[in-house]
């Protein structure tokens, strides 16, 4: 079953996302929840827009304050399938202001710091001047290849994963981004309410979140997550408030 669920766990290393990777074009965070744990966050999406564009819709609160943060730290290592907090990016929940979302590709040519890349990077204390590993890694689909993988330059940083299992695998959490406001088509299914997906950090007593969404999905929604009539897509949405 795919269930909505929660895994928190200490980072061990990631993989940003690189052309020449086959699969889904995800960056990759393993963490340690008992067992070694893949956390993916889209960097492009692979439904591009009107225009053409695969730019995900991104936003990362890098002092991210709020309640459910007390949940978090109580919670034990691992995979959590109830008692953690439910997110909804709808905005009556007060999660997250959708108007800062924001088109960032996952790569810059100028080696800038706008890109998904190195705004993750930034964020898990990933330096890819540093020596890295490459390392097989399951997007899901039951291939392997090899991606190249650097650890972290700080300690104990803990990552908490919202999204989907892997299936049958288990073994990684991906739709870590919003998962409501679908047109009809291949990702309709995926529309429901408080099952939203994200990537929480948690270094030392400060958190950062990273929001997802994708500029074809449309809001507001109904309580089943389903666009209402006259829903606008994410940017027209976005551009209204």
């Amino acid at each position: 079953m795919n269930q909505y669920c929660m895994i928190k766990g200490t980072l061990l290393r990631a993989a940003p996302y690189k052309d020449t990777y086959i699969g889904s074009p995800h960056y990759v965070i393993t963490i340690s929840a008992g067992a070694q744990f893949n956390i993916v966050v889209n960097s492009a999406s692979t439904q591009p827009g009107p225009n053409g564009s695969d730019d995900v819709y991104s936003y990362a609160n890098l002092n991210f304050v709020n309640p459910i943060t007390s949940t978090l730290g109580s919670l034990d290592p691992g995979l959590h399938t109830d008692g953690f907090p439910l997110l909804d990016y709808a905005p009556e929940k007060g999660l997250l202001d959708l108007s800062l979302l924001q088109p960032v590709p996952y790569e810059d040519e100028n080696g800038n710091h706008v890109d998904i890349n190195d705004n993750i990077n930034s964020i898990l204390t990933i330096d890819e001047t540093q020596n890295s590993q490459s390392l097989p890694f399951d997007n899901g689909s039951g291939v392997l290849h090899d991606r190249d993988f650097w650890t972290p330059t700080q300690a104990n940083v803990i990552v908490y994963g919202f999204g989907f299992l892997f299936v049958p695998q288990r073994n990684g959490l991906h739709e870590t981004h919003m998962n409501q406001g679908n047109p009809p088509g291949k990702h309709a299914a995926e529309n429901a309410r408080s099952q939203d997906g994200a990537v929480i950090v948690q270094k030392g007593d400060g958190f950062t979140a990273i929001f997802t969404a994708f500029e074809t999905q449309c809001l507001p929604t109904d309580a089943a997550g389903n666009p209402v009539p006259g829903a606008q897509p994410l940017p027209q949405y976005i551009q209204g408030r």
